[in-house]
Parts: structure tokens; sequence; C-alpha cells
């Protein structure tokens, strides 16, 4: 028999490690140690810290519990041996770190805001589903996002909670002697220290920095206490937390990243304390930026400029002027790194440029979010085509086993088969969806819009009992067999929430038809200093208060993970309507389809890539175009969304067969299914990642390490020759033949004093937007000082309605992007 202590310990050590999350017999086990006890299925670490010692000593003297014990930890240490074992070749012994300001891996650590750390969290853990070594580096709010309430009158009030760490799934990282490990940052009015949390998401580690430690002042300790809290001195402050003390918290326990990741440009200045750490062995500035950029990556997610993290010049001048004298850095180079300038003259500092400019591997985050962020940061590279500019895209995912309902992890069990985790790379695997009979989707789906609308009457109770609204008239007018259409996430304007509003009488028509009733579930939160969102939560709380509205447009409070989960879950549509093209990939759709529901949303973010007709897997809203004026597109996107719902969507799913059930709707589910769970995972996104970004970085950072970083700075000579010589080069000559089927050609090219082998000579094709580059053969000196030849016999397709130029692009083995460098030097004359 063990001790109470002993046996405590043991529990936590299941508790603490995240992976119970979407590992079902972990959770179950969890929940069974006090089943009556809410804590143990929302918040383990805290059930598990209240329960008494008599109950202690009952588990203990209970032989099938200690059974069930022994398992579950077995469970759990196979789980872990598993993944180091699913570890790719190339990265076994490596250690990735990836920096991001928020983590939504469950509500028991609310450390999050929204889609972004939502991402964040499902990043982590695909990372242990894939057996990648991904070391993360966040913030430790203690005061979390804040917990939200709208009160009768359509108020949002945000309370802020203090997280105690003893109910929460995290533990100090101590020294050896028992310690807590400190470390500093430096700031203005001096060392501001950090201690440090960690959280383990099955073997992927998320480190915590924290201010709030009694060697600070009383005015530093809160500075890490709010996500996205307090004014812009308060924003630097945070992530020259995130990003100098991460790189320091990675250092103090003996870790070397070959890789490094920065989600978004909070945490820029991880890079630039990296730069720190090259130029204190004597590196030069120049050098030490290739040595960081080599190996880093940046992620960006906003398709606005106004989005983007970005500091008046003052501010940033007064954190880092004084950081670089203290450490012998260039501030004048430091500036020119993220300083941008807009029409108007205005100058700021922008995070995304200095990531961008710190980082050789950059990717938006959907197929439109790229386009979308090459040529909103094309500037950068000037010269270089808008299409060719080094931004390239993984399309976001979501962590299918996080987001997925029992019922259909038995379905996916049943006819996927019992590994269809590992299938979710394998579009064909998934064919088998078609087969499974309509009853069995329709009854497990409805199983869980049952459940949904429980948790709707609840919340609505708990909402309004005794404010004088009537709420019991809105739970009896809920229609758990109406068609249901969901609405849940952050309030921020363009996402238009409150679209439908425009025309409420066709609402009404529409929600209190009597034979084909619809329900409008709303759910989220704004920023506290977002006045406008909250204004959209005004307005759909005063909608849902109508009384032809009650218990058909409703509005729930209190949105987190675990609400954002029950309506994915439950609803039969997720509607999704934001301004295109803002909507940088919107990955709250992606947790629909597992769960048998199905997406009406505009063309924008990951359904421009998703959405099918045939077969359908769902509805587009709109036109697959962008609109200079957004009343424009507010009048078409509104008129769609309602001509949708009236002709196609209400018919279809009212449509019965000879069996009761909607089979035509049924279809619809299928094919979403099928076609859109073996896509939109992060089990793809990772393996995207490790495809087209993590490999490449990791022999980009090792290429640039060897012979003692001789690679690093024989390029920066090159490229310092290069760039001085660059802009003396011009055309001599160009006489050209060219046909439908054939192009010939010999040019001139004055070099200078560059050599031939310094650049690349080649013919461009451009075609409705598509291009094809074709090098050009160097056929000698032409006699003239500093001019070289250069020819061309080519027969290609679409040659006689393709646009033709020569262009002479920087030639050097360690560049991995030819546009790398923003340097591109066209012919005077088209072909």
């Amino acid at each position: 028999m063990t001790t109470g202590t002993e046996l405590r310990t043991r529990l936590h050590a299941i508790a603490s490690n995240l992976v119970w999350v979407w590992r079902p017999a972990l959770r179950d086990f969890l929940a069974s140690i006090s089943p009556a006890d809410a804590d143990f299925i929302h918040n383990p670490v805290a059930g598990l810290q209240a329960l008494g010692d008599e109950q202690l000593a009952a588990l203990d003297a209970d032989k099938a519990f200690q059974k069930q014990l022994v398992a579950a930890e077995k469970n759990l240490a196979d789980e872990l041996a598993a993944s180091h074992e699913r570890c790719p070749e190339e990265f076994r012994g490596r250690v990735l770190a990836y920096f991001s300001a928020e983590y939504g891996i469950h509500q028991s650590l609310p450390i999050y805001s929204g889609g972004l750390g939502v991402l964040s969290g499902d990043h982590t853990k695909s990372a242990h589903d894939h057996g990648l070594p991904l070391v993360c580096v966040g913030l430790f709010y203690r005061q979390g996002y804040f917990t939200q309430r709208i009160n009768e009158h359509g108020q949002q009030v945000a309370r802020m909670d203090t997280l105690d760490p003893a109910r929460l799934p995290v533990r100090q990282v101590l020294n050896a002697d028992g310690s807590p490990l400190k470390l500093k940052v430096d700031m203005p009015e001096g060392e501001l220290v950090l201690q440090l949390w960690e959280v383990a998401i099955g073997n992927t580690r998320l480190l915590l920095l924290d201010s709030d430690t009694e060697e600070n002042t009383w005015e530093q300790r809160p500075l890490t206490w709010q996500l996205y809290g307090g004014d812009r001195d308060t924003r630097i402050r945070q992530e020259i937390v995130l990003g100098v003390g991460g790189v320091r918290a990675l250092r103090a326990l003996g870790l070397t990243p070959d890789v490094w990741h920065m989600n978004e440009g909070h945490s820029a200045f991880m890079a630039v304390e990296r730069v720190r750490e090259h130029l204190a062995t004597g590196m030069g500035f120049v050098e030490a930026v290739e040595a960081v950029a080599a190996s880093t990556i940046f992620t960006t997610h906003t398709p606005v400029s106004a989005g983007n993290e970005a500091f008046m010049l003052p501010l940033f001048h007064s954190y880092f002027q004084p950081w670089c004298e203290h450490h012998g850095m260039d501030f004048h180079a430091l500036l020119d790194l993220g300083t941008l300038t807009e029409k108007n003259g205005y100058k700021f500092f922008s995070l995304t440029a200095l990531a961008i400019r710190l980082s050789r591997f950059a990717n938006g985050v959907s197929q439109l979010h790229g386009d979308v962020s090459r040529k909103m940061w094309h500037h950068l590279w000037h010269q270089v085509p808008i299409a060719e500019t080094p931004i390239g895209h993984v399309t976001n995912g979501i962590h299918t086993g996080t987001w997925l309902s029992d019922e259909f992890r038995e379905l996916f069990v049943q006819h996927v088969g019992a590994d269809w985790e590992q299938k979710l790379e394998n579009p064909e695997a998934w064919q088998v969806i078609q087969d499974v009979p309509d009853s069995d989707i329709w009854s497990r789906h409805l199983s869980l819009k049952t459940r949904l609308y429980d948790v709707i009457a609840a919340g609505l109770k708990r909402r309004f009992e005794g404010t004088g609204v009537n709420w019991p008239h809105m739970v009896e007018r809920l229609a758990p067999s109406s068609l249901t259409i969901g609405f849940a996430r952050r309030f921020a304007t363009y996402k238009r929430a409150d679209l439908l509003f425009s025309d409420l009488d066709r609402l009404d028509r529409m929600v209190n038809h009597p034979e084909q009733p619809v329900t409008f579930i709303f759910a989220g939160k704004a920023h506290p200093a977002d006045l406008p969102g909250q204004e959209m939560i005004r307005r759909i709380h005063e909608v849902s208060l109508m009384e032809r509205f009650h218990g058909r447009v409703i509005l729930l409070e209190g949105y987190d993970m675990e609400l954002a989960a029950r309506l994915v879950q439950g609803v039969d549509i997720w509607m999704n309507n934001p301004r295109r093209p803002l909507e940088a990939s919107g990955t709250s759709g992606e947790k629909v389809p597992p769960n048998g529901g199905v997406n009406f949303s505009i063309l924008d973010g990951w359904w421009v890539e998703g959405y099918s007709e045939s077969p359908r897997n769902g509805w587009k809203i709109g036109r697959d175009k962008d609109y200079g004026d957004d009343r424009i597109q507010d009048y078409y996107d509104v008129r769609s969304q309602y001509q949708l719902l009236e002709k196609q969507i209400i018919p279809l799913f009212y449509k019965l067969g000879e069996d009761g059930l909607p089979t035509g709707w049924v279809d619809v589910m299928k094919a979403s299914m099928q076609s859109l769970v073996p896509v939109y995972s992060t089990q793809r996104m990772l393996r995207d990642y490790m495809d087209l970004y993590y490999g490449p970085a990791l022999r980009k950072g090792l290429k640039a390490q060897s012979e003692n970083w001789g690679r690093v700075h024989a390029f920066v000579e090159w490229k310092t020759r290069l760039q001085a010589y660059w802009y003396h080069m011009t055309d001599t000559f160009l006489d050209a033949h060219r046909d439908a089927e054939k192009v010939q050609f010999k040019a001139g090219l004055y070099l200078g004093l560059l050599n031939p082998a310094d650049v690349r000579v080649e013919l461009h094709q451009q075609r409705n937007g598509d291009t094809l580059s074709i090098p050009a053969v160097l056929e000698g000196p032409s006699g003239e000082p500093g001019e070289y030849v250069y020819t061309l016999n080519y027969r290609g397709e679409h040659l006689a309605d393709s646009q033709l130029r020569l262009r002479v692009l920087p030639n050097h083995d360690y560049l991995d992007h030819p546009m790398e460098m923003g340097m591109c030097f066209w012919f005077s004359k088209a072909l």
C-alpha cells in the first residue's frame, strides 16, 4: 500500500501532462478519481489539490482503482515512448524552438485569447504526435485572458481572475539545489528578474516566463499578469520578456535549438537576442544577422497592415538604445532592420519587418493569405515580382483529436481504423466514410446536438435568472430539431457577426418558419479595448431579447475552449462571414467536419482551398473576389447568405427520405468529413512545416555553422561586393527572334567588376499569372571590358501569348531562394 503523498504524486504526474486532453483512456481515468467532482473533468490538477486525505486513503485501499492507476501509468509511459519512436530521422537529437505570445491547450490553462493561441496549442500537440523535439516558449499570465460575462444590457463585462499555479498543470523550473531557476533581462530602469514554469504536452515542453517574483519591484511584478493587457509600454516590455527572456531561458536549461520559429511578430526580439549572442563572440553585425536568419522561420497571421505589431520610434528608442549601448550593438543598424515609412513619410518600428529580415524562411497561414502577405510585404524586396516574393504558405489545421467528439471518434475507429490518426495525411483512407450508414452518422450527430441544447438551456438560465429577462420563454422556444447554425469566434469588426441583422423581418420569417425553423447561436469575446467589437455583442444581445427571436437567436457568454468544443460538435452548420481577404486562415470551421458539421462561409482563409461544389461539402457565401467598398461587399454577401439559406440549405436540411432521414443533407455531411478531415489537421500542417521549413532551416543552419561560421563570413563578403557593384550592371544589346514554338536570342550584359559566376541570367516567361524561368547560357566575354554574351535556344509552350523578358539574379550556393536578397535586374527591352 502506498502513502497518501505518494499516491497524490503518482496521480499528479498523469494529471499534469496534458496529453490526456486528446487521449480518452487517460482522460476517463482522471474523471474516475472522483466522478461527482466536475474538476476532474475540467481541471484534474485542481481536483487533485482539493482531494482530501480520506478520499486518498479510500482510493489507496481500492484494489480495482490501483489496477486502473497502474494501467494509466503504463498508458502514459507507452504514449511518451511511442512519440519518441515516431521522431523523423532528420530531427533526432535536435531541438526546435517555437515562440508564441499565447497558447490555447486546454481551458484549465487560460493563457490564450483566440485563434492564434489555439493554433499554437494545437501545434504543440501535433509536435508530440509526430515525435518532433519541440520546445515552446511563452508567458505565464497569472490573470490569463479575461473571463466574460454579458450583463442584462448586453455589455461585455471582463473579469480578471488570478490563477493559482498549484491548481494548474504547471511546475516551477528549479535549479539542481531545488531553488527556483531565475534569469534576468535588461530594462531601462534596471534588470527584470524572471522565473520559469513548465507545461508538459506529451513530450512537448512549454516554458512560461513570469515576472511576478520577489526580486522585482511592485511596479515590475505585474508585467506578465495579463495577456494583451496594458498600454504600448506594457506590450513592448512583454515582448522583450518573450523574445530576449525566452532565449535566455533556453540557454539556462542547457538547450541549443537548431531551428527557431517565431509565431507572429510578438516574439521578434528573440532573433535580436541571438544577434547579441553572436556579437559577444566577436562576430560582426551583418554576419550575426546572417547567422541568426539561417535557422529562423517567421509565420505571419495578419492580413492587414494595422494588425501587425509596431511601435513608435521614440518608444522603441527608449528601450533598445540603452540595450544596444550596453551590449555593444549598433542601435541604428538594428533600427534599420525594423523601420518602415508610410506614404505620408511617417516612420515606425515594425516587428513584422524585423522578423522577416531576421529570417530566411517566412510563411502565411493559407494559400490566399500567402498571396496577401506577398503583396503586403513585397516592398521589402522591391525589385522582385510580387508572385516571387519569398513568403510561402502552410495552411493551418486543427488538432483533430482535441476537437473530436467521443461519438465520432468511435465511428472513425470502426470505419477508418484504430490507427485513424496516422491516416490524417491519407485522403484515400477516408473514402470509407461514404459507406457508413446514414442512420449511424445522423444518430451520432443528433446526440451531440441534444447535448449542445442542454448547454444552451443551462447557459440562458445562468445568465438571465434574477435579471427580469424572460429566460423561461427563451428555453421553452428552443428547438433542438431545427436547423442549427453556429457563429463563435473573436468579435473583431471585420468578422461581421451582425451581418444577418440588416433585415430583421426577413430573419424573423426564416427562424420562425412553422415547418422549417432555424436557430442561430452566437458566442465570442471582444478585446476589452475593442469598443466596436463590444457593440456587435450588444447588438446581438438586443436582437436575442426581442420576443420574436426568443430561442431562435441565442447569445452565449463565457466563450472558452470548452464552449467552443460543444458548439463545433453540436451545430449543423458553421457560419463564417469575414470581409475577404481579412481572414488569414479561420480554423474554427476546420473543427466542424470531424464532428459531422458543415461549413457555410465566405471564400476566405482555408475555405478557399477546402470548398467543393461537386461533391458538395458545404456552401460559399458571396463571390470569389475582393471588394474595394465595404458597403458593397456587405450588400452582396448578406444577400447571398439569405438566398442560399432560403433556396438551398434549409430545404435540403428538411427534405426527408423514405427512412425519415435527411439523406441529401447526410451526403453533404459525409462529403465534408471525407474531403476535409484528412487535409485540414495539424498532423498535415506539421508535416508541411517539416518538409518546407523545419528541414530546410535545419540544413541551412548547419551549413551556416560549418567551418566555424566560415560559410557565413564568406557569404557576407560576397554579398557586400555584389551589393556594391550591382547597380552598375546594364544590358548592352539584345538580338532576338521568337515565334509560337521557339525563342532565340543573343544578349550582352555589362557586369563591371562582377564575375559571371556571381549572377544568373534567365528568360522569364509569364502567362496568365503563371511564370517559368529558363537559364540562359554564358557564351563568354564579348571582348569589351566587363561585358559578357549570353545565348538561348528554347522551345516551349504558349510562347505566342506569353510575356518574355530577360533578367539577372544573384547566384551563390548559400542562397536558398533566388529572390532572398531582393535584387533582380531586368533587361530594358522585352523579347
